[in-house]
């Protein structure tokens, strides 16, 4: 995971109707974070090659105000994934900016 401080002008155009941008100690912060899903299942079957697969996020943050209670949330800019498959399936079903691009990891044990 990585965090970075950007304007937020640059995000006040894609912050959804009823929120506002949540920020850290009076700063707007965009995160790029990479993780692995694994023995991934679709209604509990495991589908080949889309059961082990990494992903990388851009996102950003918000709030949302609800009387007394304040509701934290993430909106993704975009959703990288390495199979055309996964990408599709959210993009078409869930609306999600999901993206194939080609991608490899390693895994130390330092």
């Amino acid at each position: 995971m990585a965090n970075y401080e950007v304007s937020p002008e640059l995000l006040n155009a894609r912050v959804p109707k009823g929120t506002s941008l949540d920020f850290n100690e009076g700063k707007c912060f965009v995160s790029l974070v990479g993780f692995m899903f694994l023995d991934t299942r679709v209604l509990g079957i495991p589908i080949p090659f889309h059961i082990n697969f990494e992903e990388v996020n851009l996102r950003f943050y918000v709030k949302r105000e609800t009387g007394t209670e304040t509701r934290r949330g993430v909106v993704f800019v975009k959703e990288i994934v390495p199979r055309y498959a996964i990408a599709t399936v959210a993009r078409l079903f869930y609306g999600e900016p999901y993206e194939c691009w080609r991608m490899s990891h390693t895994r130390s044990e330092k």
